[in-house]
């Protein structure tokens, strides 16, 4: 048996940075979109686990051997399998490409082994494997709170706006991002911005789209502030850092102006992506 699955990247169309809580992590809220670029996995059954990962990430590293360990261990199954990963989502990116990895392997190994486990299940191992993770067991819009474990989708269809990404071939760890934040924001009215966002309304939208960990980013990757300059000369209506970097993604009326200005980005990584409201 051989299972495909597409894991999806989202982008942050709000961060707020809460504070640090006593486990070392910070509380969040956050507005996760999932976006038209995926990396593909294939899942099929063997006699142990083994990763492969296009282009290379070590095993120990790869956050899809670490998913398939974690639900062996809690669930004693004895049953291996092949997973290969062709990735599309690049690194360090904000993207959330290594989560989204972990969640479908978690999902895709739920049913190749035929463990019956549940959504919130299979969000409480994920919590265990990285922040963003329990998101990814069910990508759709979907307001993030706490380190990544409260999770409230929209309920109402989120504007499927065009996007292009563009990131600069060096990323920021997340790691050292956060330990150069110096402040933090008031907790939003969630109530309040769930009304602004059921309006669908782009200029609405666009007022609560910010990012606190933007600033920490442009000051620790300068070539950032240029991009978000160059997307706004050639039509952006927005922009903003995705998580903690290094991708900035515009909003663009079309996906031709979008197509046309990422023809101005010659040297570094760029996709023209939608919005999706559904996996």
């Amino acid at each position: 048996m051989k299972i495909t699955l597409r894991a999806p990247a989202k982008i942050n169309w709000f961060l707020k940075v809460i504070g640090k809580r006593q486990d070392g992590f910070h509380d969040l809220q956050s507005l996760f979109l999932p976006v038209s670029l995926y990396d593909s996995l294939e899942i099929e059954e063997a006699d142990h686990i083994s990763v492969t990962s296009i282009p290379f990430i070590p095993q120990e590293e790869n956050l899809i051997y670490k998913a398939a360990r974690i639900l062996q261990q809690e669930t004693g199954v004895k049953l291996g399998a092949r997973i290969t990963c062709h990735k599309e989502i690049p690194l360090e990116a904000g993207l959330g490409g290594g989560s989204s990895d972990a969640a479908c392997t978690l999902s895709g190994l739920n049913r190749l082994w035929n463990v019956g486990l549940t959504v919130e299940e299979l969000r409480s191992l994920g919590a265990h494997i990285g922040s963003d993770v329990p998101f990814f067991i069910q990508p759709v819009p979907s307001i993030v709170r706490g380190r990544g474990e409260n999770i409230d989708p929209l309920g109402f269809t989120f504007p499927e706006l065009t996007l292009l990404l563009v990131k600069p071939h060096c990323g920021l760890s997340t790691k050292r991002v956060y330990s150069n934040l110096n402040r933090y924001s008031p907790p939003l009215d969630l109530t309040k911005v769930k009304e602004i966002l059921s309006t669908g309304n782009i200029t609405s939208l666009i007022s609560l789209s910010e990012n606190d960990l933007e600033a920490v980013a442009l000051r620790l990757m300068p070539e950032l502030v240029d991009i978000k300059k160059t997307l706004l000369k050639l039509g952006a209506i927005h922009t903003l850092l995705s998580g903690s970097g290094t991708t900035v993604f515009g909003v663009f009326k079309n996906e031709g102006a979008a197509s046309e200005a990422s023809t101005q980005f010659e040297t570094i990584w760029t996709r023209v992506v939608k919005i999706k409201n559904s996996p």
